[in-house]
């Protein structure tokens, strides 16, 4: 094999896979392909709220989810945050997961603080990340079985979210 195509290969395989661009009212994302999105009502004691969601699965079952939740002006106070990602954390944990890390994030070029946290649930893992900016709530995912959540694949997706300035 010639040295120019190994340096070839070498490149090729150090580039990222294209992936599709998603961008909603208020974020971007870059998903492996064209999510499906939907937008189901979620009761809460705010009242009914709709919950902006697109997610992509792989032919080996790991999910990238994204969702997006508008709640009513100054539902979200900033010096709430730090208990709304608790109960957000807390939620996604449910009844029999297990919380296996919890970092504070900075998300995006604006840098905008968030949680991330990685959960296991058995056979599936989950690792989010969870940003409130305005009256919005943000949950990045990658969904998976074994150290898959924590890998390059999962962190490229996680990483490529940005929230609107």
């Amino acid at each position: 094999m010639s040295a120019d195509l190994l340096i070839l290969l070498a490149t090729a395989a150090a580039q990222p896979p294209a992936g599709h661009v998603h961008s909603g009212d208020g974020y971007k994302v870059t998903f492996p392909g064209p999510p499906k999105v939907e937008t189901p009502t979620a009761k809460t004691p705010l009242g009914e709220l709709k919950v902006h969601t697109a997610t992509y699965a792989t032919d080996a079952g790991n999910i990238f989810l994204l969702s997006r939740t508008d709640y009513p002006a100054g539902a979200v106070a900033p010096d709430d945050l730090p208990g709304l990602y608790d109960r957000v954390r807390d939620g996604l944990k449910g009844k029999d997961g297990k919380v296996v890390s919890e970092k504070d994030v900075a998300v995006g070029p604006g840098k905008v603080p968030g949680k991330e946290v990685v959960v296991d649930r058995g056979k599936r893992q989950a690792r989010f990340r969870v940003v409130a900016k305005g009256d919005r709530l943000f949950q990045v995912a990658a969904v998976g079985a074994g150290e898959w959540v924590t890998g390059p694949e999962a962190t490229a997706f996680l990483d490529s979210f940005e929230p609107a300035k």
